[in-house]
């Protein structure tokens, strides 16, 4: 069990550094109370079928969203999809309205698009894996404002 949870948390660690990805495929999980407009994740190669997370490196992900509703509260959750079972990752920082440099401060207008930006570092002991990132933005009854899946592979 504790070998798995490492295993997302660096997976996790690396796609949440990571800057900007358009070659993976990005896909919507159900965002119920807003969409995403870009994503991006360091580590992404344009001819990438998976988001590259490189042990011992600094790994960000960027993503730009309009809520649908006005939001007062936003957090971030982050979960390693490993053989069909959500593992979630704790996040250093999940509160995304708290953090300026995080580019989120709340309330969320509706029909305003917004810039959340994280950086994670990559720990040298996660193991090579392959797993899909599911990030998701929620308010504060849990509700998805943004959901977004992604294969990435940690190396």
């Amino acid at each position: 069990m504790r070998q798995s949870v490492s295993v997302v948390y660096a997976l996790l660690c690396v796609l949440c550094c990571s800057a900007f990805c358009l070659a993976a495929t990005f896909s919507n999980c159900e965002s119920t109370l807003g969409r995403y407009t870009e994503v991006s994740v360091s580590g992404c190669q344009a001819s990438d079928a998976r988001c590259a997370l490189v042990r011992g490196t600094n790994a960000s992900i960027s993503i730009k969203f309009i809520p649908n509703k006005d939001i007062t509260q936003v957090k971030a959750r982050v979960y390693g999809i490993l053989i069909d079972i959500p593992v979630p990752f704790p996040l250093e920082k999940p509160d995304v309205c708290k953090d300026p440099d995080d580019g989120v401060s709340c309330p969320l207008n509706k029909d305003q698009e917004y810039h959340y930006t994280t950086t994670l570092f990559v720990q040298k002991n996660f193991p090579s894996v392959n797993v899909d990132i599911k990030w998701e933005l929620v308010n504060e009854k849990g509700e998805k404002i943004v959901c977004i899946e992604f294969p990435a592979r940690v190396k």
